[in-house]
């Protein structure tokens, strides 16, 4: 990667997240859709997991993971409590469990928070803060020659997106690929997506800090992209190589969320 002596550019990006702008990207001035937004085309993967959330604050334990005699030990005393409740008590813990799904986003969002800054720390200083990251320090450390980027803001004005790619790296191959990490237990298409959308956002004007001085541009394109799923039970890299299929991919989730939100259609 070329590095660029921090200047402004002609064409202003900025970055805002406070409590007027959260998460907002602008280009002269014009709010850019952000990346991750553009995923919400995709359909939704969590409908089980959702449910399930619900049902366990009720006292339900999935049966995957107990055989019927321990499931029934488990919802004796939630029932009991139930049954002396008032309508009251009742219709409160409904809701709880209508909320539990929202709950637990906004508690993973606060740990993939925690996550991503100690990742970015371990990429910029080389530096270990959480024995959580071993995984991949340890994949990393064989694989990868240097890293090109953290935490580096980009945009598309063809596409009008803005985003904040997490890594960017070259392997030990030679090839450039873009990271991102995820707290999810899995990775999905949507999110190799997101980062083919990363790709042509910094392969068309390179890359920036939040001011909008931009730091760096690449010497050659990105071959492949990788999602790091830090909430399975074995934390491995999974790679898409298709790139060129996922940049399509990308453009036309683009433009498929402008048609549906201009309609009120997501």
């Amino acid at each position: 990667m070329r590095v660029i002596e921090s200047h402004s550019t002609m064409t202003k990006y900025k970055y805002y997240d406070n409590e007027n702008k959260k998460h907002y990207h602008e280009l002269n001035g014009e709010p850019l859709l952000g990346t991750s937004t553009v995923t919400k085309v995709f359909p939704k993967v969590l409908t089980y997991w959702a449910s399930g959330l619900a049902c366990e604050t009720m006292g339900w334990v999935n049966p995957k993971n107990a055989p019927l005699e321990a499931r029934i030990a488990t919802i004796e005393p939630v029932l009991a409590e139930i049954r002396g409740y008032t309508p009251e008590q009742y219709l409160a813990r409904l809701d709880k469990a209508y909320k539990a799904h929202a709950q637990r986003l906004t508690d993973t969002a606060e740990a993939g928070t925690d996550l991503h800054a100690i990742l970015e720390h371990y990429v910029k200083t080389g530096e270990v803060k959480d024995d959580k990251i071993l995984p991949f320090v340890n994949w990393a450390k064989e694989n990868v020659k240097r890293y090109l980027w953290s935490e580096a803001h980009c945009y598309s004005e063809k596409l009008w997106t803005g985003g904040i790619s997490d890594v960017g790296a070259e392997l030990n191959t030679g090839e450039y690929v873009i990271i991102d990490f995820k707290s999810a237990k899995d990775v999905y298409y949507s999110q190799f997506v997101q980062c083919a959308l990363y790709a042509i956002q910094v392969e068309e004007n390179g890359l920036f800090d939040k001011d909008g001085n931009q730091i760096g541009k690449l010497e050659k394109p990105i071959s492949g992209v990788c999602v790091v799923p830090f909430g399975a039970k074995v934390v491995e890299p999974k790679f898409n190589w298709d790139i060129e299929e996922l940049k399509t991919s990308a453009t036309l989730a683009t433009n498929l969320y402008k048609i549906l939100n201009k309609n009120n259609a997501i």
